[in-house]
C-alpha cells in the first residue's frame, strides 16, 4: 500500500510546475487529492491532510519546497499520532473479534497481526478462522 502511495506522491509531484502561485499550489493539492483518493485513503484523512498542507504552505510561502515541507510534516504527524491502542477488552473474557471484508481485502493478515500484537502485550489468544458466503 505505501509502496503504491509513495509512487503516486512521485507522479503527482513530477507533473507539478510550481510557478509559486495560488494556481499552482491549487494543482498541486488537486494531483495529491486525486493520488490519496486513487489509493484508498479515507476521504475525511485525505480532507484533513490537504487541508494541513494547504494551510501549511500557505503560510511559509507557496513555492514546491514549502509544499514538500508542508506534505512531509504533515504525513509524519498523522502517521505518528499518538493515543491508545485503540483496542477495547471485554470486562469478562473471552474478548471476542468479528473481522469481515471482500475477499483479499486482508482480513486474515490483519488478524495474525492482531494476534501478535495482543501476544507481545501479555495476553492469551486463540485464532479461531471460519469463512462463511452467504
Amino acid at each position: 500500500m505505501f509502496q503504491a502511495l509513495s509512487d503516486g506522491f512521485k507522479n503527482a509531484l513530477n507533473k507539478i510546475r510550481f510557478q509559486d502561485d495560488e494556481k499552482a499550489l491549487d494543482r498541486a493539492l488537486d494531483e495529491l487529492k486525486k493520488t490519496l483518493l486513487k489509493n484508498d485513503v479515507h476521504h475525511k484523512v485525505a480532507r484533513e491532510l490537504l487541508k494541513k498542507v494547504e494551510m501549511q504552505t500557505k503560510a511559509n510561502g507557496i513555492g514546491k519546497q514549502q509544499f514538500l515541507d508542508a506534505l512531509e510534516k504533515s504525513l509524519l504527524e498523522i502517521l505518528s499520532a499518538q493515543g491508545g491502542s485503540g483496542f477495547t477488552f471485554a470486562q469478562t473474557p473471552p474478548t471476542v473479534v468479528l473481522m469481515a471484508g471482500l475477499q483479499g481485502s486482508g482480513k486474515t493478515t490483519t488478524t495474525a497481526k492482531l494476534a501478535h500484537y495482543l501476544k507481545t502485550k501479555i495476553k492469551k489468544c486463540f485464532y479461531v478462522h471460519a469463512i462463511c458466503n452467504a
